[in-house]
């Protein structure tokens, strides 16, 4: 992805003061994952940690239950699923998206739209009446978690459907999680899917497999190294590679955790990678610094950029062997680290923001 591209994805999130994106396989592990992710959110979001923690579950449980994972060969492409969490205008909204076959598109419809305008109560009837009833399959019992989660929220889920051709279609599901002192109407805009189909399209189209846009704190780093190692591309990449996709995976988070300018108490960034062929990432950052910081970037940047591997080894000895080292040059180290071992020339690029701050991008290859 171009380096100003990852401005453009910030901006396209410019509302939303939290935001996790996971585009590939779903199983089991992901759950307790996405839930760390989810406490290590920003505190507007720590009112909600329990109820929006069981909705994830219950949201991969409904993915489980509705994809139609055969006769997927007769798509003329790969359909990958995408899961959203984001948190704007303090409402937490659940994205989904799975395959469904054309055939079941009708008994979905029918049981979200019977959620529509049901009250508290009576939202809790219909589930005992199906519950009592015993009118569960593997696809039938699915209507018990879409009432749940629409008693959990607050409000029906949003959905729609994208035709695929074949006879098969992407199933859109949004959750809007209202918090408990809410006491405004939802707008149309909180009902939309379509910015979730913008993004769903943005990350396909660029290959992007994980996005998360928030207060990159110390604590939240962990788990984004195990949801890119929950990947099953890269549990499929050759040892060494993954080694060094983690490496400078934590390279990369750890330096936009010491390095953001904190902007209304947190330290406001972007990350996402993306897939470039097999066992090929582009891991790429975005956060903000001072003005006079990102200019002392680019020339420590512009220093060793083009430099040949074997000069940057030597580098990187003699700054590790400075006994007199600052903390302005041991950051240099970690530049030199990701010139060393990124796969192609790394790429850059800083623009102006308000209030004397500059957005800073980085794009380290491998």
């Amino acid at each position: 992805m171009p380096s100003h591209k990852i401005k453009d994805f910030y901006n396209l999130l410019s509302r939303d003061s939290f935001v996790l994106i996971y585009l590939g396989a779903f199983d089991d592990e992901l759950t307790p994952i996405l839930m760390d992710i989810n406490d290590a959110g920003k505190s507007e979001m720590k009112s909600s940690r329990k109820k929006i923690s069981y909705l994830i579950a219950e949201c991969f449980q409904n993915i489980i239950r509705h994809s139609d994972k055969t006769n997927r060969v007769t798509l003329s492409e790969d359909v990958p699923e995408m899961f959203i969490l984001r948190d704007r205008n303090r409402i937490h909204h659940l994205v989904t998206t799975n395959i469904v076959q054309n055939e079941h598109t009708v008994d979905l419809s029918s049981k979200l739209d019977s959620l529509q305008n049901l009250s508290a109560s009576e939202l809790k009837e219909m589930y005992m009446q199906i519950f009592q009833n015993s009118e569960t399959s593997a696809k039938g019992g699915a209507g018990l978690g879409l009432i749940d989660m629409a008693r959990k929220s607050g409000v029906a889920p949003t959905y729609k459907f994208v035709d695929l051709g074949n006879n098969f279609s992407n199933f859109f599901m949004q959750v809007n999680v209202l918090p408990k002192d809410f006491s405004g109407t939802l707008t149309e805009d909180d009902y939309s899917l379509d910015s979730a189909l913008a993004i769903y399209e943005q990350m396909v189209r660029e290959k992007i497999v994980i996005v998360q846009k928030g207060d990159f704190s110390q604590e939240a780093v962990l788990p984004l190294i195990q949801l890119f190692e929950n990947n099953l591309n890269l549990k499929d990449a050759e040892i060494a590679v993954a080694k060094k996709v983690l490496y400078l995976l934590i390279e990369m988070l750890q330096n936009m955790t010491r390095h953001s300018e904190k902007i209304n108490g947190i330290k406001e960034g972007i990350f996402y990678i993306s897939e470039h062929g097999t066992s090929s990432y582009e891991i790429s950052t975005g956060n903000f610094l001072k003005a006079d910081q990102a200019q002392n970037l680019k020339e420590k940047l512009d220093a060793i950029i083009d430099l040949d591997k074997l000069t940057l080894a030597k580098k990187y000895k003699q700054q590790l062997m400075n006994s007199e080292e600052t903390e302005g040059k041991g950051a240099g180290i970690g530049l030199i680290e990701l010139c060393r071992h990124s796969s192609d020339r790394i790429n850059y690029d800083i623009s102006p923001a308000e209030n004397g701050l500059a957005f800073f991008s980085l794009h380290v290859k491998v």
